[in-house]
């Protein structure tokens, strides 16, 4: 058995392997949501293909890794030597969380020893289908939505397999670009293998192995002891997706959440049945959600593999909107109906452990798909093509937590992808950006207040640009924890103040702009965390001064009475709140809270 310090430096070498992997794809990946977004993941296996190490990459995308590791090794039947690299995108068949996440596998070998796997899963801009980026809720199914590529070999002893990337690349936009996202997931894999060679050279497969199996079975023990810290029992929680991209009929979730022992498990039964727009949730996706919501709350400091998720149990109907069958359309559901589920996940386990959860935040990724003349000729020339997409997605409000404040323009949950620059869109685009600020107000108020939202607004410079719109949060806005007031709700408008604004849906078909047009994004703000009469005035007031929050929403929320020179009127406050608390006082201060979406005053309360 290696001794503590060995093992320890192995440990720490496949963890620093599995981020390396990410360094080597972003520098070789051409396209911006992966060269400069950083939408990739990478994990490293032992050789029964369990996780043993992950970057900090996309909580999606390394959540449905088990799944993609199971369903691409169970079903390739050949030897798989080294060099060889497996490929795969579809969700049903390959457990990929959607069809532009395209996962590669390769095996690790010291001399003839198999060491484990590596894989990475990277972002492609467009995978075929009917709309330029591949993202639209509003598709039949999902033929429509894009290549679907089964476990198939991409390259055979380091060379790339020729016959298959033909076919590949003959149905997807952007063929050069997308040969430099295939070249780049692998770039991460030869890293990885390279830097397995070294680690078993120095300190012998053996012990490689050794620390594999020992890191899983350390992991799995902290979590089993986490899971058994929290009271036995069942909590439940119900929310409502918004529509499907067809209609705007709201969508059940329901989850329940059972604590036994050291083991915990999630019971999506009373979901909806699976839909017809691009946004049912994949099975391997409703898994790697839980994965997410069980190290998030009870373990976020433990080491992420195997181990985590060994205690978990996943229960989801087939046919219904978490475990869809075959060809039901999910494109949308890695962006948007997975944050939603995770934030459904948090309303459950913020019953069993309040301390250790977030508020409702925004669960969105608020992508905007567009597509038009490239700008540049040069490239047009270099990359042979005229036109191109950008893939714009927007942060939004972070729910309050007991510890602090919600962070404010930020992704959340499952997604971790950067933002992309304005300069990268204005570069991609013949598109200018007018604003990007955060929007006061829009944070639900609170003992800790959730973030706010932001405005990310672009003005069309040339005709003919496509956008397909992806996001969520405009009529069901994040809920407030414990006494607090939710989030304010998105806005999705083109034209924003003139006479023929038109406000989208959260999910929209393409639509054509023209020259001149405004395409407005507003994402949703978190919601707030505990009473907002119980926040110190002084914080409230800070919050005046650096624009979080109004004055006038500083009384109106807060029941804080600010002087001309935004200072606390110590006074008034304590008379605006005696009144309030008075009023205030038989609220169930462990409810959850939606408030009014919009204009029209619908609102629904939470359900236990």
């Amino acid at each position: 058995m290696l001794d503590q310090v060995t093992y320890q430096v192995i440990h720490g070498g496949l963890r620093a392997l599995a981020q390396e992997m990410k360094v080597s794809v972003m520098r070789t990946a051409y396209s911006p949501i992966v060269a400069a977004g950083g939408d990739m993941s990478a994990g490293i296996t032992d050789t029964a293909g369990r996780v043993v190490a992950q970057g900090q990459d996309i909580p999606a995308q390394l959540g449905a890794l088990p799944s993609s590791l199971d369903a691409m090794l169970g079903s390739w039947d050949r030897e798989l030597r080294p060099g060889d690299v497996l490929i795969g995108n579809d969700p049903y068949d390959c457990g990929s969380n959607h069809i532009n996440d395209v996962c590669l596998v390769m095996p690790a070998f010291f001399e003839d020893d198999l060491l484990g796997f590596v894989c990475t899963r990277t972002h492609w801009m467009d995978i075929g289908g009917a709309t330029p980026g591949s993202f639209n809720a509003r598709v039949p199914d999902m033929y429509a939505e894009g290549l679907r590529i089964p476990t198939l070999q991409a390259y055979s002893n380091y060379e790339p397999v020729r016959d298959m990337w033909e076919l590949i690349f003959a149905n997807v936009r952007g063929r050069t670009e997308r040969e430099w996202d295939l070249r780049a997931g692998f770039a991460g894999c030869v890293t990885a293998e390279r830097g397995l060679r070294r680690i078993a050279g120095r300190y012998g497969p053996g012990s490689v192995k050794e620390v594999m199996a020992r890191a899983i079975a350390d992991t799995e023990s902290r979590v089993r002891a986490r899971i058994a810290a929290v009271p036995d029992g069942t909590y439940r929680a119900v929310d409502w997706f918004e529509g499907d991209g067809w209609v705007d009929t709201p969508i059940r979730l329901e989850a329940a959440v059972t604590v036994a022992g050291d083991e915990i498990e999630i019971d999506w039964a009373g979901t909806d049945d699976q839909v017809r727009g691009g946004v049912n949730l994949p099975l391997s996706s409703t898994v790697g959600v839980g994965i997410y919501a069980l190290k998030a709350a009870l373990a976020p400091d433990v080491v992420p593999n195997a181990g985590m998720w060994a205690p978990l149990t996943v229960r989801a109907p087939a046919g219904s909107f978490v475990n869809p069958r075959p060809p039901a359309a999910n494109q949308a559901s890695a962006a948007e109906t997975i944050q939603r589920c995770a934030d459904l996940l948090m309303m459950c386990l913020g019953q069993a452990v309040p301390d250790q959860v977030m508020a409702g935040t925004f669960a969105s990724a608020t992508v905007l798909m567009l597509e038009g003349r490239d700008p540049v000729s040069w490239r047009r020339e270099m990359l042979r093509r005229d036109r191109a997409v950008f893939m714009d997605n927007s942060p939004g409000g972070m729910g309050g937590r007991i510890s602090g404040d919600g962070v404010s323009g930020i992704k959340v949950h499952t997604g971790n992808a950067r933002v992309p620059s304005i300069e990268s869109a204005e570069f991609a685009l013949p598109i200018r950006a007018l604003r990007w600020e955060r929007v006061p107000d829009t944070g639900g108020a609170g003992r800790e207040r959730g973030g706010c939202g932001v405005a990310r607004e672009w003005l069309i410079l040339d005709d003919d640009v496509s956008a397909t719109l992806m996001a969520e949060r405009a009529r069901v806005p994040a809920p407030g924890f414990f006494g607090a007031a939710p989030g304010s709700a998105a806005r999705y408008v083109v034209n924003d103040g003139d006479v023929d604004a038109r406000h989208l849906p959260s999910k929209s078909a393409p639509i054509t702009l023209r020259a001149g047009e405004r395409f407005l994004l507003q994402s949703a703000g978190g919601g707030g965390y505990g009473s907002p009469l119980d926040r110190n005035p002084e914080r409230v007031a800070s919050d005046v001064l650096e624009h979080y929050v109004s004055a006038e929403s500083a009384r109106a929320d807060y029941g804080v009475v600010l002087t001309e020179t935004c200072e606390v009127d110590v006074e008034a406050t304590a008379r605006e709140r005696a009144g309030r608390q008075r009023a205030t006082a038989q609220l169930d201060r462990g409810s959850f809270t939606y408030g009014p979406l919009n204009s029209d005053g619908f609102a629904h309360d939470f359900e236990l």
